[in-house]
């Protein structure tokens, strides 16, 4: 009887922890969705002001500029996909559970690997 109580009381903190990860990863999600703003703001404001200047002027600028949209792209991008493949990997081992000791199962091959 301890041992099954002892048994629900780990599942049930592994739960919370599955819950916690994934308001990580959620907020790992609105942080690369927020990252991914930034090179299209910077891009409007780019051609929104290019009457007022010559593009062989600033082309040095434009240059640094480009580069750094384009990082700014690859880590928004990179974050977005990884938080999406591990808010899908969490809901997998969620839902592919039918009763309380699968989670159990799934967590100890999780941390093995």
């Amino acid at each position: 009887m301890a041992d099954e109580s002892e048994d629900i009381r780990t599942t049930l903190a592994l739960i919370r922890t599955i819950d916690a990860e994934k308001r990580t990863h959620l907020a790992e999600l609105r942080t690369g969705i927020g990252i991914l703003t930034i090179p299209l703001s910077l891009l409007t404001i780019l051609i929104a002001t290019s009457n007022y200047y010559t593009f062989e002027a600033v082309l040095h600028f434009i240059l640094g500029l480009i580069i750094g949209i384009i990082a700014l792209s690859c880590v928004g991008t990179y974050l977005v996909v990884r938080a999406l493949k591990k808010i899908r990997r969490n809901e997998g081992l969620r839902s592919a559970c039918k009763d309380i000791s699968c989670f159990l199962d799934e967590h100890k091959k999780t941390r093995q690997l």
